[in-house]
């Protein structure tokens, strides 16, 4: 990790989560992202955001990219609505919520992580279920 300490601005100690120590000074910080392996600055704005306002503890500090980070918030949403709704739907007639949760499942797989067995069978379960229900709208 890279300190540049000509770019330190003081803290708000008031605002913080520390339990020893507060951060007196945010400094921009340059580290290698454990995701994708690029650098990336952890700014001084994204420390006072972290650590002011979203109370995160001082010694916690960003270890991915903002993209990597978007993505990893991306990826927990989609799965929280695949979680939240694949039961229902899955008993249900309605078409646009199977065809909105089919969108859900295709985004995940699109991010090329560990999916459980489950959710790829689901899917399958979908798409038939959706084929049905488009045929007897056609009839």
């Amino acid at each position: 990790m890279h300190l540049d300490h000509s770019s330190a601005v003081r803290a708000d100690v008031s605002r913080q989560n520390y339990s020893v120590c507060p951060r007196y000074w945010y400094v921009d910080a340059t580290s290698k992202c454990s995701r994708c392996k690029k650098m990336f600055c952890f700014t001084i704005a994204d420390q006072k955001r972290w650590y002011e306002e979203l109370g995160f503890y001082v010694d916690s500090y960003a270890k991915n990219c903002r993209a990597c980070r978007n993505d990893e918030r991306k990826q927990k949403s989609l799965r929280q609505a695949y979680d939240r709704d694949i039961e229902a739907t899955l008993c249900s007639n309605d078409i646009v919520a199977k065809k909105c949760l089919a969108d859900v499942i295709d985004e995940l797989c699109s991010y090329n992580s560990a999916l459980p067995a489950k959710l790829h069978e689901n899917r399958r379960l979908l798409n038939k279920q959706i084929l049905r229900l488009t045929q007897q709208v056609d009839k």
